[in-house]
């Protein structure tokens, strides 16, 4: 079988076989999971850098967009955090592994 071979019959199988994978489940929801820390974070942070900001930037609309961007900033880098300290892969990696097994599964 040829490369392209097994790229077209992986594009074919690969959401059966993503359903199939229970680790590849796991950190699928964990993506999507929300928590007491994801809201706290969310409203902490945008406090947190509306205050710290208020001392550097005159401007209140400024300041606010920035403090948002802060905010997302801050919930973006737990959520990374999060899902790499839970899981300690990434969807990706998973992906990897799953295509590499299908492969050797075709060889036999």
């Amino acid at each position: 079988m040829t490369e392209q071979e097994f790229e077209n019959l992986w594009e074919e199988n690969k959401e059966k076989i993503r359903l199939n994978s229970d680790e590849y489940q796991a950190i699928k929801k964990s993506y999507y999971s929300w928590g007491l820390i994801d809201y706290t974070l969310l409203i902490g942070g945008f406090i947190g850098c509306e205050a710290l900001l208020q001392q550097v930037v005159k401007s209140i609309i400024l300041q606010y967009i920035l403090a948002l961007l802060g905010m997302l900033s801050i919930w973006l880098g737990w959520r990374y955090f999060k899902s790499r300290l839970a899981n300690g892969k990434t969807l990706e990696e998973v992906d990897q592994e799953l295509k590499e097994r299908y492969k050797r599964t075709l060889r036999l």
